[in-house]
C-alpha cells in the first residue's frame, strides 16, 4: 500500500493525505523507534539469496537495487536479481525499500527513473525509502561528467520529488566523504527536505550508538561493504 509508512516504525499506518505526507517527507519528522533496524543491501551481485536463511540471521530490512540506468546508451535496465528478491524478501517477512542507480542527466531523465521505479515496485508491499543511488559521475568516461555540484542536485532532488509524488518516501544515498562539508552535492539543500543514506565504513569495531563520523542529519547509515549474512554467498 504506497499510502503506508513503516519505516522505522513498525505499526504505524500514514494515510495519503497532503498533511500527513509532509509529516512523512520532513527528515527530523520521520516517526522512530529507539531500536536501531539492521538491515543489508543487496543486488545481482549477492547473486541468488537464501531469504529464509536470511530472516532467520536476524535481519530486519533489505534496501533492493532494482535498476539502473547504463553509463554508454542511457537505457534503463532492472536488476535481474530484483523480482525474485522483492518477493522473496517479502515471503519472508523481511520489510524491504528498493534504490536505483542513476545516471541521468537531466531533471526530465530522474524523473523518468522515478516513474520507472516506482511503475516496477507497484505491486510490493514497500515500507523502507525509495532511495536515489549515483556514483562514479568524476569519471570521464560518465555520461555526468560534465554536470555540475547545483546540477546534480537538482537531478537527484527532482528524482526525490517525483517519488515522493508516487506516493513513496524518498531517500538519498551518498558516501560521508561526497556529503560532508558539502563536498560533492548541496547537502543541506537535500537533507531539508529529504531522508539520507550516508555510507561510511570505519572498519574493526563500530558503535552503533556513537554512529557514524559525519555531522549532517541522516536516517540510515551503511557501516560496512564486507558483511558476512547466512543465506548469501557474497559479501553485503
Amino acid at each position: 500500500n504506497k499510502g503506508e509508512a513503516d519505516f522505522e516504525n513498525g505499526t504505524e499506518s500514514v494515510q495519503d493525505t497532503t498533511e500527513e505526507m509532509e509529516t512523512l517527507l520532513v527528515s527530523e519528522r520521520v516517526p522512530e523507534i529507539a531500536d536501531v533496524t539492521n538491515g543489508i543491501d543487496v543486488a545481482k551481485y549477492q547473486g541468488i539469496i537464501d531469504w529464509s536463511s536470511v530472516a532467520n540471521s536476524g535481519v530486519d530490512y533489505a534496501m533492493i537495487r532494482v535498476g539502473h540506468r547504463s553509463e554508454d546508451n542511457g537505457e534503463i535496465h532492472a536488476d535481474p536479481t530484483a523480482l525474485y528478491n522483492l518477493q522473496e524478501a517479502t515471503a519472508n517477512g523481511i520489510r524491504v525499500g528498493v534504490y536505483f542507480f542513476s545516471t541521468a542527466i537531466t531533471v526530465e531523465e530522474a524523473q523518468e527513473e522515478a516513474d520507472w521505479v516506482a511503475n516496477y515496485i507497484a505491486n510490493y508491499a514497500i515500507t523502507y525509502p525509495v532511495v536515489y543511488n549515483c556514483e562514479g559521475f568524476e569519471k570521464e568516461s560518465s555520461r555526468q561528467y560534465s554536470l555540475t555540484k547545483a546540477e546534480r542536485t537538482d537531478i537527484a532532488m527532482a528524482y526525490l520529488e517525483r517519488i515522493y509524488e508516487n506516493g513513496y518516501t524518498p531517500m538519498f544515498y551518498a558516501a560521508r566523504n561526497e556529503l560532508q562539508d558539502e563536498a560533492k552535492w548541496e547537502t543541506k539543500r537535500i537533507e531539508d527536505n529529504y531522508l539520507v543514506w550516508v555510507a561510511w565504513y570505519p572498519g574493526g569495531e563500530y558503535s552503533q550508538e556513537s554512529g557514524p563520523e559525519y555531522t549532517g542529519k541522516y536516517g540510515m547509515w551503511q557501516h560496512t561493504n564486507s558483511g558476512s549474512v547466512a543465506g548469501i554467498s557474497e559479501t553485503v
